[in-house]
C-alpha cells in the first residue's frame, strides 16, 4: 500500500508511458482510450495514485477526486477504466468547470458530481467511448418510505447516475420518487450540448439550478402529515385509536 506520485506532461512521452505501466494498460482496450482522454490536456498536471488514503467506495462511486488545495487528480485504485474516467474529469477541472467542493452543503457537492458525470457522458460520446453498461438500482421499501434530509440526499446521488436504472418499490414515498425524477431531469438540462469547451455554460446553469432545487426539491421543516399521501393514497395511521384530538 503507497502513494506515487507522477507529473504527466502530454509534451513528454516518458511521462505518459509511466501513466499507462502504472496503471497496467499497455497492449489493453484502454490504452488508446487512455492517450486520447490525455491529449485533452494542454497543461502538465499532477496525478497521486493513493491506496493509503482510499475512503470507503460503493462499486457506484467514483474511485478518484481532486485536490482543490494542490490542484492534483488523485486516483485510488490502479484500474485503467477509473483512469479515462479520471482524466476526462481532471480536463474538465482545469477548464474551469465548477466543483462545488468545500460547500458547507454537501449535497452540493454530490449534485455537481452527479452533473459532471452527465458531461462526462457527452464527452466519452463524441469520443465514441463505451458508455453503455447500465446498473440496476432496486431500492428497499424502507429506504423511500418518508422524504426527509436523508432520502433527498440519497435521490441525489441516484440521480447523479446516467448509467442506471432506479426500481422503486411499491409503497414508496411519492415525494421521494418526485424528487428523483425531477432531480435527474435537471442535471440532463444542465448538462444537455455541454461539452469539454463550455464550463462558463455549465457553471451558469448549475448555480441556477442549484438554487432552484434547493427552493423547490428540498425538504423544509417536517411534519406528520408530510408522509400521509403514497402511491395507495391516503395512510391514515396518524388518525387511529390512541391519538389525542
Amino acid at each position: 500500500m503507497s502513494k506515487t506520485t507522477y507529473h504527466v506532461n502530454t509534451q513528454e512521452s516518458e511521462s505518459i508511458e509511466a501513466l499507462i505501466d502504472a496503471f497496467e494498460a499497455r497492449d489493453t482496450d484502454h490504452e488508446q482510450s487512455i492517450r486520447r482522454m490525455l491529449g485533452l490536456h494542454q497543461r502538465p498536471f499532477t496525478l497521486r495514485l493513493d491506496f493509503v488514503s482510499r475512503p470507503h467506495l460503493t462499486p457506484l462511486d467514483d474511485a478518484f477526486t481532486f485536490d482543490t488545495m494542490y490542484d492534483e487528480l488523485v486516483v485510488y485504485v490502479n484500474d485503467a477504466a477509473i483512469l479515462v474516467d479520471a482524466l476526462l474529469e481532471m480536463a474538465m477541472y482545469m477548464r474551469g468547470f465548477n466543483t462545488t467542493m468545500g460547500s458547507f452543503d454537501e449535497w452540493k457537492t454530490q449534485f455537481t458530481i452527479g452533473t459532471w458525470r452527465y458531461v462526462r457522458k457527452n464527452i466519452k460520446k463524441e469520443f465514441g467511448l463505451e458508455t453503455s453498461t447500465v446498473w440496476q438500482f432496486p431500492l428497499d421499501a424502507d429506504a423511500v418510505d418518508r422524504f426527509n434530509t436523508q432520502t433527498f440526499e440519497s435521490m441525489i446521488f441516484l440521480a447523479g447516475r446516467p448509467d442506471g436504472e432506479v426500481t422503486f418499490p411499491a409503497g414508496a414515498n411519492a415525494q421521494v420518487v418526485q424528487a428523483f425524477q425531477r432531480m435527474r431531469r435537471i442535471m440532463e438540462t444542465v448538462s444537455f450540448e455541454v461539452g469539454l469547451d463550455d464550463a462558463d455554460v455549465f457553471n451558469r446553469r448549475l448555480a441556477r439550478a442549484m438554487k432552484w432545487v434547493e427552493e423547490s426539491i428540498m425538504p423544509g421543516e417536517q411534519s406528520l402529515f408530510d408522509d400521509l399521501f403514497g402511491p395507495g393514497g391516503l395512510n391514515d395511521r396518524y388518525f387511529g385509536v390512541g391519538m389525542d384530538d
